[in-house]
């Protein structure tokens, strides 16, 4: 370990230039310090960040004035936040552990834009810590993505210590005579990290004593086997996601091809349906038509039709009733608009358009209401002498639960004037001597 491989480290990983500020992030303790040392030999303009995280009484302060002496006599520029880490956590419904992660990298990230003179921003891991992330996540079941470890490099955010074990450090600190301080929170058990590291991994090793470098290269594959294995689903994924009236539709016999869960987490994810939603969705593949699934976070949900599994925004249920008076013109309702236009004569070949509909005005009750369907609609349509469901026409039509969840009707008193867009009723067209009448032109919104 020397300022030659710290600077070959952080060239491999980033394009970093002997003039860039480096922000370190340094606790006060064994790999910070050194990571800092490294730094400052090798020539690079560094600045120290340290937090203070309020969470061990006066240790906390003795961490604080040692990484401010520290700086002063390095005369390196030193930044210090102190945390309510406790406070936070309970605010958040999170361990004090994940509390302190996301305020320190908040907080680092909010440093690089407040002073543009900082170009990355340096973290003391090391190969010990990679192996323990490994295990631990293994054991947690966070799949393919948690065996990948801590990333050598996150945006600006540079690891170059990865490749060091803890007990080199410690052999470089004591021949460089390096002061540090220790943190009597690490040698607790009760936190899960130390645990893995007191008392898991030295008992591994005692069976597997290279389990440390083992853990290590197979974080490296699997970082290998996850960059293939996300390439694979892009591909498939833009095959299949393709959009219209902001919805998605997929082939059920494309997904079955994908035998497993992994690419329907792949597809389903970035929607807000939770790795637990998965074999659910999975179940819809071989379910009725119209049985569904709603993502815990957001506002999607999985429909299944026929042969294909739908992906559509869930329904809204405001305006569900717009009043139409004799005089209005235009009238926005959720599903488009309507233009409303007194004419005289019809032509009848423009009538051939579902999206245009025209009634004898004598037969129209105003006020008309615009409204979504319900279970039990009726009307006679165009040409036949019976009643039929709304229900049952859409089924006829094919269309699926968001499809029917789009339609909207056109009534005048309790009678159904039209299925707009679909069918008018026979009971209000027009006739070859109508003089008076009421033009209604529809414009679908076009989803996003």
């Amino acid at each position: 370990m020397d300022t030659l491989s710290i600077k070959q480290n952080l060239e491999k990983i980033a394009p970093v230039l002997s003039d860039d500020v480096l922000l370190i992030a340094i606790s006060g303790g064994l790999d910070s310090v050194v990571m800092a040392y490294l730094c400052k030999l090798a020539g690079y303009p560094i600045e120290l960040a340290h937090c203070n995280f309020q969470l061990r009484g006066e240790e906390s302060e003795r961490d604080e004035l040692f990484v401010r002496k520290l700086a002063s006599s390095w005369g390196l520029n030193v930044h210090v936040q102190r945390f309510d880490t406790a406070e936070y956590a309970a605010a958040e419904q999170c361990s004090v552990q994940e509390a302190a992660r996301q305020l320190r990298y908040e907080w680092f990230n909010s440093l690089a834009i407040q002073y543009s003179r900082i170009k990355w921003i340096l973290t003391a891991h090391h190969r010990d810590d990679q192996a323990e992330t490994l295990l631990m996540n293994f054991l947690r079941g966070t799949g393919l993505s948690g065996l990948t470890g801590i990333p050598v490099r996150n945006g600006i955010i540079l690891r170059p210590l990865l490749s060091y074990e803890r007990c080199q450090l410690e052999q470089y600190a004591l021949a460089m005579q390096l002061s540090f301080v220790t943190d009597s929170s690490n040698q607790k058990e009760e936190y899960t990290r130390n645990y893995f590291r007191h008392t898991v991994i030295p008992a591994i090793q005692k069976v597997f004593p290279s389990v440390v470098e083992n853990l290590c290269d197979n974080q490296v594959r699997f970082t290998s086997i996850e960059k293939l294995y996300k390439q694979l689903t892009a591909v498939h994924t833009q095959r299949l996601l393709k959009g219209k009236d902001g919805e998605y539709q997929f082939p059920i016999a494309e997904l079955a091809r994908f035998q497993g869960t992994a690419f329907l987490y792949e597809l389903l994810q970035p929607f807000g349906f939770t790795p637990g939603q998965i074999m659910e969705a999975e179940r819809l593949l071989v379910a009725r038509t119209g049985a569904q699934l709603v993502a815990s976070e957001g506002n999607w949900r999985l429909v299944k039709h026929r042969k294909f599994l739908i992906l559509s925004p869930q329904k809204q249920m405001n305006a569900d009733f717009i009043s139409v008076d004799l005089d209005d013109q235009t009238i926005a309702f959720p599903a488009g608009k309507l233009e409303f236009q007194k004419i005289k004569k019809v032509d009848l070949k423009e009538l051939g358009s579902s999206q245009v509909a025209a009634f004898e005005s004598q037969h129209l009750e105003f006020p008309l209401q615009i409204r979504r369907w319900r279970a039990g609609d009726y009307f006679y349509p165009l040409g036949m002498s019976k009643k039929k469901k709304v229900a049952r026409l859409l089924i006829d039509l094919k269309y699926s639960l968001p499809e029917k969840e789009r339609v909207w009707v056109l009534t005048a008193g309790e009678k159904i004037v039209w299925v707009i867009g679909i069918r008018i009723d026979e009971r209000f067209k027009v006739k070859d001597k109508t003089q008076g009448a009421i033009r209604i032109a529809y414009t679908p919104l076009l989803q996003s």
